[in-house]
């Protein structure tokens, strides 16, 4: 294993065992284990290692992003163009209807892009049931994934 690599393992061992809110804290933590970077090489480290920060009450802290959510958002986009036949709230819920096929693709990227209002999807061929906590969530996922809609979707 190169140096690189070793430097990224500890990186990611350090971000998943403790809250590190900046990258000065890294750079000390990764200093006590013999290990000294620049700034601008942990900056690379930590985009090669697709970490973002993540809010907690009044504090941030970097977490490991498997997949950004920029290109789920790209996806969800994409298939909302190509296969989206209806998007509605129902009470606690929101119906998303596709193209035969491809609900449970719809479920993986809606799962992937972990929408604070949606507590589960549940999906077969062709519809994908959008669960929330009350009406008002539903209602509040629904105006989001609007959002990835094309402009014409809604104006039929």
């Amino acid at each position: 294993m190169n140096k690189t690599e070793t430097r990224q393992n500890l990186i990611r061992s350090l971000v998943m065992e403790k809250k590190i809110r900046t990258q000065l804290e890294l750079q000390e933590l990764l200093a006590q284990n013999d290990i000294h970077v620049t700034q601008a090489t942990l900056s690379r480290d930590i985009r090669s290692l697709n970490l973002s920060k993540v809010r907690e009450g009044d504090h941030t802290y970097y977490v490991i992003n498997s997949i950004s959510t920029t290109r789920w958002e790209k996806r969800l986009r994409t298939y909302m163009e190509d296969a989206l036949i209806m998007l509605r709230p129902v009470q606690n819920q929101v119906v998303l209807k596709t193209l035969p096929g491809l609900a449970q693709s719809f479920g993986a990227i809606l799962d992937a892009l972990e929408f604070s209002e949606i507590v589960a999807t549940v999906c077969g061929d062709d519809v994908c049931l959008i669960v929330c906590e009350d009406t008002e969530s539903a209602l509040a996922c629904f105006e989001q994934l609007k959002q990835f809609t094309p402009p014409f979707f809604f104006s039929k």
